[in-house]
Protein backbone atom coordinates (compact mmCIF):
# COMPACT_ATOMS: atom_id res chain seq x y z
CA UNK A 1 0.00 0.00 0.00
CA UNK A 2 1.47 3.08 -1.18
CA UNK A 3 0.83 5.64 1.80
CA UNK A 4 0.15 9.28 -0.08
CA UNK A 5 0.02 12.79 1.09
CA UNK A 6 -1.37 15.82 -1.35
CA UNK A 7 -0.92 19.20 -0.99
CA UNK A 8 -2.90 21.69 -3.12
CA UNK A 9 -3.94 25.16 -3.18
CA UNK A 10 -6.98 25.12 -5.08
CA UNK A 11 -10.14 23.57 -3.08
CA UNK A 12 -11.55 22.14 -6.12
CA UNK A 13 -8.62 20.64 -7.17
CA UNK A 14 -7.99 19.20 -3.86
CA UNK A 15 -11.34 18.01 -3.64
CA UNK A 16 -10.70 15.68 -7.30
CA UNK A 17 -7.52 14.51 -6.20
CA UNK A 18 -8.78 13.29 -2.43
CA UNK A 19 -12.04 11.88 -3.76
CA UNK A 20 -9.60 10.15 -6.90
CA UNK A 21 -7.08 8.52 -4.53
CA UNK A 22 -9.88 7.11 -1.77
CA UNK A 23 -10.94 5.31 -4.60
CA UNK A 24 -7.93 4.09 -5.68
CA UNK A 25 -6.46 0.43 -5.25
CA UNK A 26 -3.24 0.29 -3.47
CA UNK A 27 -2.73 3.66 -2.44
CA UNK A 28 -3.77 5.50 1.28
CA UNK A 29 -4.61 8.76 0.97
CA UNK A 30 -3.37 9.88 4.42
CA UNK A 31 -2.84 13.86 4.39
CA UNK A 32 -4.83 15.95 2.05
CA UNK A 33 -3.85 19.92 2.90
CA UNK A 34 -4.13 23.31 1.63
CA UNK A 35 -0.37 24.91 1.98
CA UNK A 36 2.79 23.23 2.63
CA UNK A 37 2.65 24.70 6.53
CA UNK A 38 -0.37 22.98 7.53
CA UNK A 39 1.37 19.88 5.82
CA UNK A 40 4.39 20.12 7.44
CA UNK A 41 2.75 20.64 11.27
CA UNK A 42 -0.11 17.44 10.71
CA UNK A 43 2.42 14.78 9.13
CA UNK A 44 4.83 12.39 10.09
CA UNK A 45 7.13 12.12 6.67
CA UNK A 46 8.44 8.75 8.28
CA UNK A 47 4.48 7.33 7.71
CA UNK A 48 4.56 8.52 4.03
CA UNK A 49 5.96 7.23 0.73
CA UNK A 50 4.81 9.65 -1.95
CA UNK A 51 4.15 13.48 -1.72
CA UNK A 52 2.17 15.00 -4.27
CA UNK A 53 2.35 18.78 -4.60
CA UNK A 54 1.52 21.53 -6.32
CA UNK A 55 4.60 24.38 -6.52
CA UNK A 56 2.95 27.28 -6.35
CA UNK A 57 1.08 27.08 -2.97
CA UNK A 58 0.56 30.27 -0.21
CA UNK A 59 3.32 30.81 1.79
CA UNK A 60 6.18 28.10 1.44
CA UNK A 61 6.20 27.11 -1.65
CA UNK A 62 5.88 23.56 -3.36
CA UNK A 63 9.94 22.90 -3.81
CA UNK A 64 10.14 24.15 -0.40
CA UNK A 65 8.08 21.51 1.13
CA UNK A 66 9.97 19.36 -0.63
CA UNK A 67 12.94 20.29 0.54
CA UNK A 68 12.17 20.49 4.28
CA UNK A 69 9.75 17.01 3.72
CA UNK A 70 12.66 15.01 2.07
CA UNK A 71 15.09 16.69 5.03
CA UNK A 72 13.32 14.75 7.60
CA UNK A 73 12.70 11.73 5.35
CA UNK A 74 15.33 11.26 2.73
CA UNK A 75 13.50 8.37 1.36
CA UNK A 76 10.04 10.54 0.43
CA UNK A 77 9.02 10.44 -2.84
CA UNK A 78 8.03 14.01 -4.27
CA UNK A 79 5.82 14.29 -7.32
CA UNK A 80 4.93 17.94 -8.80
CA UNK A 81 1.82 18.58 -9.76
CA UNK A 82 1.73 21.90 -11.39
CA UNK A 83 0.74 24.30 -13.89
CA UNK A 84 4.24 25.70 -15.24
CA UNK A 85 5.18 24.26 -18.43
CA UNK A 86 8.98 25.78 -18.36
CA UNK A 87 12.36 24.95 -18.17
CA UNK A 88 13.40 26.67 -15.13
CA UNK A 89 10.28 25.73 -12.64
CA UNK A 90 10.93 21.69 -14.19
CA UNK A 91 14.95 22.08 -12.98
CA UNK A 92 14.17 23.80 -9.62
CA UNK A 93 11.44 21.31 -8.68
CA UNK A 94 14.49 18.52 -9.71
CA UNK A 95 16.91 20.17 -7.82
CA UNK A 96 14.79 20.55 -4.54
CA UNK A 97 14.10 16.60 -4.52
CA UNK A 98 11.09 16.12 -6.91
CA UNK A 99 11.11 12.65 -8.42
CA UNK A 100 8.67 13.61 -11.33
CA UNK A 101 6.74 16.25 -12.90
CA UNK A 102 3.21 16.12 -13.99
CA UNK A 103 1.68 18.82 -15.44
CA UNK A 104 -1.82 20.01 -14.51
CA UNK A 105 -4.82 18.76 -16.84
CA UNK A 106 -3.09 14.64 -16.63
CA UNK A 107 -5.94 12.65 -17.07
CA UNK A 108 -6.81 10.63 -14.11
CA UNK A 109 -5.72 7.21 -15.07
CA UNK A 110 -2.28 8.85 -15.83
CA UNK A 111 -1.68 10.71 -12.31
CA UNK A 112 -2.72 6.83 -10.55
CA UNK A 113 -0.01 5.38 -12.87
CA UNK A 114 2.17 8.04 -12.23
CA UNK A 115 2.14 7.76 -8.66
CA UNK A 116 2.34 3.75 -8.81
CA UNK A 117 5.16 4.22 -11.45
CA UNK A 118 7.24 6.64 -8.99
CA UNK A 119 7.27 4.03 -6.02
CA UNK A 120 8.22 1.29 -8.56
CA UNK A 121 11.07 3.38 -9.47
CA UNK A 122 10.46 5.21 -12.77
CA UNK A 123 10.25 9.23 -13.01
CA UNK A 124 6.93 10.10 -14.33
CA UNK A 125 7.80 13.42 -16.29
CA UNK A 126 4.74 14.99 -18.97
CA UNK A 127 5.42 14.93 -22.16
CA UNK A 128 4.98 18.26 -22.67
CA UNK A 129 7.83 19.04 -20.02
CA UNK A 130 10.37 16.23 -20.71
CA UNK A 131 11.75 17.85 -24.00
CA UNK A 132 13.61 20.30 -21.67
CA UNK A 133 15.61 17.66 -20.23
CA UNK A 134 16.52 16.42 -23.86
CA UNK A 135 17.51 19.93 -24.91
CA UNK A 136 19.38 20.66 -21.65
CA UNK A 137 21.55 17.21 -22.44
CA UNK A 138 21.86 18.24 -25.85
CA UNK A 139 23.50 21.01 -25.19
CA UNK A 140 27.27 21.30 -25.74
CA UNK A 141 28.24 22.89 -21.92
CA UNK A 142 25.46 21.08 -20.36
CA UNK A 143 27.78 18.05 -18.89
CA UNK A 144 27.67 20.54 -15.27
CA UNK A 145 25.77 23.17 -14.14
CA UNK A 146 27.67 26.29 -12.57
CA UNK A 147 27.30 26.14 -8.22
CA UNK A 148 26.61 29.13 -6.78
CA UNK A 149 28.87 29.96 -4.37
CA UNK A 150 28.33 29.53 -0.76
CA UNK A 151 27.86 32.08 2.06
CA UNK A 152 29.79 31.65 4.89
CA UNK A 153 26.64 30.67 7.05
CA UNK A 154 25.29 28.72 4.71
CA UNK A 155 28.89 26.44 5.14
CA UNK A 156 28.75 26.13 8.41
CA UNK A 157 25.01 24.47 8.27
CA UNK A 158 26.21 21.83 5.29
CA UNK A 159 28.78 21.32 7.53
CA UNK A 160 26.69 20.35 10.63
CA UNK A 161 24.37 18.67 8.21
CA UNK A 162 26.81 16.51 6.31
CA UNK A 163 28.11 15.00 9.54
CA UNK A 164 24.73 13.96 10.70
CA UNK A 165 23.49 16.64 13.12
CA UNK A 166 19.13 16.95 12.81
CA UNK A 167 17.94 20.36 11.76
CA UNK A 168 17.19 21.22 15.36
CA UNK A 169 20.79 20.38 16.53
CA UNK A 170 21.53 22.53 13.94
CA UNK A 171 19.31 25.33 15.02
CA UNK A 172 20.77 25.11 18.33
CA UNK A 173 24.74 25.20 17.64
CA UNK A 174 24.27 28.33 15.37
CA UNK A 175 21.45 29.94 17.92
CA UNK A 176 18.89 30.16 15.04
CA UNK A 177 15.46 28.81 14.40
CA UNK A 178 14.63 25.73 12.47
CA UNK A 179 12.90 27.56 9.96
CA UNK A 180 15.79 29.06 9.10
CA UNK A 181 17.82 26.09 9.03
CA UNK A 182 15.43 24.68 6.68
CA UNK A 183 15.66 27.76 4.27
CA UNK A 184 19.60 27.25 4.30
CA UNK A 185 19.43 23.79 3.39
CA UNK A 186 17.18 24.60 0.88
CA UNK A 187 19.55 27.08 -0.89
CA UNK A 188 22.22 24.94 0.03
CA UNK A 189 20.54 22.40 -2.10
CA UNK A 190 20.08 24.58 -5.30
CA UNK A 191 23.08 25.84 -5.22
CA UNK A 192 24.73 22.76 -5.42
CA UNK A 193 22.71 20.52 -7.05
CA UNK A 194 21.97 18.18 -4.58
CA UNK A 195 18.52 16.57 -2.68
CA UNK A 196 19.80 14.34 -0.11
CA UNK A 197 22.24 14.41 2.68
CA UNK A 198 24.30 11.71 1.62
CA UNK A 199 24.98 13.75 -1.86
CA UNK A 200 26.31 16.91 0.68
CA UNK A 201 28.83 14.52 2.08
CA UNK A 202 30.07 13.24 -0.52
CA UNK A 203 30.37 16.81 -1.96
CA UNK A 204 31.73 18.26 1.27
CA UNK A 205 34.51 15.36 1.38
CA UNK A 206 35.53 15.69 -2.34
CA UNK A 207 35.65 19.67 -2.13
CA UNK A 208 37.25 20.16 1.20
CA UNK A 209 34.05 22.26 2.60
CA UNK A 210 35.51 20.31 5.93
CA UNK A 211 38.50 17.62 6.49
CA UNK A 212 36.35 14.07 7.23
Amino acid sequence: MTRLVVVEDDPMTLAALSTLFSSAQEIELVGAYGSAEAALQATDWCAVDVLLTDLNLPGLSGNQLIAVALGHEPALLALAHTIHEGRDELFAALRAGASGYLVKGTPAPQILQAIHGIVGGETPISPIVARHLVAHFHRPDSAAEAEEAMTPREELVLQQFAQGQTYEQIATALDISVHTVHSHIRKIYGKLHINSRKQALRLVRKRGYFKA
